[in-house]
């Protein structure tokens, strides 16, 4: 099994994502609990890796940053979730 799926950090924002197909940067952060730095760390190892795109736009204020998953990244997210509910007989659609 891939290697991203060792963090739960990564875990939740895979699976945030999965339902939701992107989201804002603080939407994330919010629903993990997580600091910014380390959100920042884990979304780069996901969009390293292709499973994440991180877009940023700016604005008046600031800048919005988006969150998307990728194909590949649903598809693996996909394979794990269909590992784990192997052991209990179950399959994701």
């Amino acid at each position: 099994m891939d290697n991203i799926f060792n963090s739960e950090v990564r875990v939740k924002v895979l699976a945030l994502l999965y339902g939701v197909k992107y989201c804002e940067f603080n939407y994330l952060l919010k629903k993990l609990g997580t600091s910014p730095g380390n959100l920042w760390t884990h979304l780069k190892r996901l969009e390293k890796e292709g499973y994440v795109e991180v877009k940023k736009y700016p604005l008046k204020k600031g800048v919005r940053t988006i969150v998307k998953i990728t194909e590949k990244g649903a598809e693996k997210f996909r394979e794990y979730l269909n590992e784990l509910l192997k052991l209990s007989g179950g399959e994701v659609s």
